[in-house]
């Protein structure tokens, strides 16, 4: 596929919740806000530092895909509504094929 047909054209968010449930109530009600298109869940094995201690941690990270200017929206739903006290978020900028944007940019 040729570069021209790739955009900048989306904002991914990537975050984790502690067990698929809390996942999948959070990916519903962002999606349900119409703040995302799609959300990708996705079983992880994390290992990290939390108060002084190396911790491990099976947990299920959260992908959302959409547009730049509801990243702020996404963010502030994501500090409203996640379980955990600092949540990961990650905020990316991200090129897709011209379909994909095209698809991302319609109307619900």
């Amino acid at each position: 596929m040729p570069l021209d047909l790739f955009h900048d054209s989306l904002s991914l968010v990537i975050t984790t919740e502690s067990d698929y449930n809390n996942a999948r109530n959070l990916a519903n009600h962002i999606l349900k806000m119409k703040l995302s298109k799609c959300v990708s869940l996705s079983r992880i094995d994390s290992i990290y530092w939390w108060e002084g201690s190396l911790e491990e941690a099976q947990e299920v990270q959260i992908t959302i895909k959409t547009k730049p200017e509801l990243l702020d929206h996404v963010i502030l739903t994501l500090k409203k509504k996640h379980t955990y006290e600092i949540p990961q978020i990650i905020c990316l900028r991200a090129s897709s094929s011209a379909e994909y944007k095209k698809w991302l940019a319609q109307p619900f």
